[in-house]
């Protein structure tokens, strides 16, 4: 397959997968989720082979050239985030087949409001199947995102991956429509303030086209203020401290498959576009420098602010949601290092890139297969209270193990994607100088390791033997030990992502 085609196909399937979803019905809609699924995977992998072999890869839609058509690229950047998406997708699909499939498995949906009560039950089954089109619609938002080379089309992608993970919240019935709506008006008020800059852009400049602006961008008030607009509609979409109130709600009161997606997956969006926007187009200003390091202080409290908001957490899935909070805050840190603010040396630039995209990969896998293991839990119990979970790990082994290796990755322990990334971050700050930013890598894996191992402790406690009220298939639990093993695996993918990256990289 040519890096043309796989381009092409890399976009095509999850989009026509979502099409045939819906024509499908109910009876036909998992057979094409899983169906896409299956192709997703070695369409991308063709794709970041393409990217390595030839360089950038370019797709002019329609035949029509810039600035008049659309052009879709694929840099080394783009690749790996769409082999992420399509590997933890595929894994996210596998869980939801017996999700939704098994009888009686489903969610209580009390995180927030306590006992479980007919507001907090799960939707009717006869809506559950909707979660294929719609799932499928946002995985296809995300390629298209990923691939989208002018800030216009970056807009129309990054609403429809909006409005799809609202919808996706909305599943979870009754129960989430407060959640659902606070996410769907914070969703629209980024989208806006982003589009407001994009519009400040295109009337100083006359094309959204990211390589043209980046050679005719001027300093300006336009060009800051469009700067300010676009990076803070992006903070409100990534639920990046203090404007992450909208994700603990809407990651916890969702059924697990949608958790999974929206923390692994879907919030690497804004962190994605953050990267273009401060890498590649606004950097080159006079005092760019200031933003990023912005960025880096809130990501430093991000990461201490969902440690300890974690740490206080008595249900298991909201621990987990604060616990996404944290994560997105090594991102940002990454994304100050990255930029070389502060007189960074080109060396610890590249590195902190190259950290970034590992940590965002290790936690996508990891976060991922423990909103499964939350999942199969209180599907198993039918609640999540932590300390009310004594001896999971007898009843549920496959469900511990997976818990237990995707925690040590979150915690950045050897030999996860998370230790090798972590490792990275400190490495590219320490040849930064950023001694400031180790202190809060440490700290935050020390929170880590307090919140997630007093949860992975209740699997050793000892508990009566009739304990779990309901069977849980295994399908759902391997699903969940397989993503955690990719990101142990993911330590081994350091040299080739590190390749990767460098092709079409800013820095």
């Amino acid at each position: 397959m040519t890096g043309s085609a796989a381009l092409v196909t890399v976009l095509v399937v999850p989009l026509a997968g979502a099409v045939a979803a819906l024509l499908a019905g109910r009876r036909g809609a998992v057979a094409a989720g899983l169906l896409t699924s299956a192709l997703g995977v070695p369409a991308a992998l063709a794709l970041a082979g393409a990217v390595l072999a030839g360089g950038m890869q370019r797709v002019a839609v329609g035949g029509w050239a810039v600035p008049l058509g659309i052009e879709l690229r694929a840099d080394g950047l783009a690749a790996a985030m769409l082999l992420m998406t399509a590997v933890i997708g595929a894994g996210i699909a596998v869980y939801a087949w017996r999700y939704f499939g098994a009888a009686g498995h489903h969610d209580p949906h009390d995180l927030a409001a306590g006992p479980p009560g007919p507001a907090g039950k799960a939707a009717p089954a006869s809506t559950q199947w909707l979660f294929w089109p719609v799932w499928l619609l946002a995985w296809g938002a995300l390629n298209a995102l990923y691939l989208s080379g002018d800030l216009f089309n970056l807009y129309v992608t990054l609403e429809l991956l909006g409005l799809a993970a609202v919808a996706l919240v909305a599943l979870a019935g009754a129960g989430a429509a407060a959640a659902a709506l606070r996410y769907l008006l914070l969703a629209l008020l980024g989208s806006m303030l982003y589009i407001l800059g994009v519009e400040l852009l295109y009337a100083a400049h006359q094309t959204m086209d990211l390589l043209q602006l980046r050679e005719r961008l001027q300093p300006g008030l336009s060009v800051w203020l469009a700067a300010a607009l676009m990076t803070t509609g992006l903070l409100v979409k990534t639920a990046i401290f203090p404007l992450h109130f909208w994700l603990p709600p809407a990651h916890g009161s969702a059924p697990a498959p949608v958790s999974a997606a929206l923390s692994a997956l879907v919030v690497k969006a804004g962190f994605y576009l953050l990267a273009r926007l401060w890498l590649d187009l606004f950097g080159a200003l006079p005092g760019a420098g200031v933003v990023p390091a912005l960025l880096g202080a809130l990501g430093a409290c991000a990461v201490l602010w969902g440690g300890v908001q974690a740490l206080r957490q008595t249900r298991l899935k909201a621990m987990i949601a604060y616990s996404t909070v944290a994560q997105l805050g090594y991102l940002m840190i990454a994304l100050l290092l990255a930029s070389g603010a502060g007189g960074a040396a080109a060396g610890a630039a590249g590195g902190a890139m190259h950290a970034a995209v590992l940590l965002a990969a290790s936690h996508a896998a990891a976060k991922a297969s423990m909103f499964m293991c939350a999942g199969s839990l209180l599907a198993a119990y039918g609640h999540d209270r932590i300390d009310a979970m004594a001896g999971f790990g007898t009843q549920l082994p496959i469900t511990a193990t997976a818990f237990a290796l995707a925690a040590l990755s979150l915690v950045g322990l050897p030999p996860t994607g998370g230790f090798v990334g972590k490792f990275a971050l400190v490495e590219a700050a320490v040849r930064a100088g950023a001694w400031w930013a180790v202190a809060v890598v440490l700290a935050g894996s020390l929170l880590a390791a307090a919140f997630l191992f007093h949860a992975l402790s209740r699997a050793f406690a000892d508990a009566p033997a009739d304990k779990v009220s309901a069977a849980v298939p295994a399908a759902p639990q391997l699903a969940a030990l397989a993503l955690a093993l990719v990101a142990v695996a993911l330590a081994a993918a350091g040299e080739p992502l590190r390749r990767l990256l460098m092709v079409g990289a800013a820095t």
